[in-house]
């Protein structure tokens, strides 16, 4: 098989890179990424041996696609489905995905914070392979894990409050763009994926679709914005129901 997917499975940019690889029915070798531990790999993958490297990220016939929106792209390049940016709207939904990757920026550190005082998410965002019984011994790992994604992304001094503002400001527009509509244009385009992908770290989507552990699923939510954008939530779970098929991961 010639594609391969890194990516984290709760993570909101690798769930925009894998529903457009299923919705065109593209075959892809799935790898989850854990930070910090499987670094090495996706380092080796991406031909990067300094600098930056996240998830999700494709290799595809011997390229290498660094983000969601560069996956997203390939996709409709190489499938035969109904595409998710027609070219005669590109800059409109990139649009789309520049404004929701604002509100995803603000889910991740406001998740961040909530792991960091969440002793049972800590211990689940430890790796499978860790045994029970070790991972009480082995939290402190998990603590090392947050931090680095503190340095990683810096945001170390943020302010909750403010980052909570920036993601009510975008569901703010993702609900006036909606206006009780289906869907954000008059049919299925990725601005729908992208708007969806944002509210999992407000209300994580049933774990038919992203299987989480209790407490993690816990540190995902936010209850205030949740009820607030509580349509949101609803237009989000029919649009799973509606058009997230079947995975091709293997």
């Amino acid at each position: 098989m010639n594609n391969r997917l890194f990516g984290i499975s709760y993570s909101m940019w690798t769930v925009q890179a894998r529903w457009a690889l299923d919705h065109h029915v593209i075959r892809y070798q799935y790898t989850e990424h854990i930070p910090m531990i499987t670094t090495p790999l996706l380092r080796l993958a991406a031909g990067k041996l300094t600098g930056n490297v996240s998830a999700p990220l494709l290799v595809a016939n011997g390229r290498v696609y660094e983000d969601s929106w560069a996956i997203v792209a390939y996709a409709d390049r190489e499938g035969h489905r109904e595409k998710l940016i027609p070219l005669d709207m590109v800059d409109e939904i990139r649009g789309w995905h520049d404004l929701c990757d604002i509100a995803r920026k603000s889910n991740r550190i406001i998740a961040t914070d909530a792991t960091a005082h969440n002793e049972d998410a800590k211990r689940e965002n430890l790796p499978d392979l860790i045994p029970e019984f070790a991972k009480n011994v082995l939290t402190p790992l998990a603590d090392l894990g947050v931090a680095y994604l503190g340095m990683k992304y810096d945001f170390r001094h943020a302010i909750i409050a403010e980052e909570k503002k920036k993601v009510r400001e975008v569901l703010n527009q993702v609900r006036k763009g909606l206006a009780g509509k289906p869907y954000l244009y008059d049919h299925f385009t990725y601005a729908d994926i992208t708007a969806a992908a944002t509210l999992q770290f407000v209300r994580p989507v049933s774990d038919k679709y992203i299987p989480l552990k209790p407490a993690m699923r816990e540190t995902f939510s936010q209850n205030d914005l949740a009820t607030e954008f509580a349509d949101l939530i609803e237009w989000r779970d029919k649009l799973y129901a509606d058009k997230r098929g079947e995975t091709f991961a293997v």
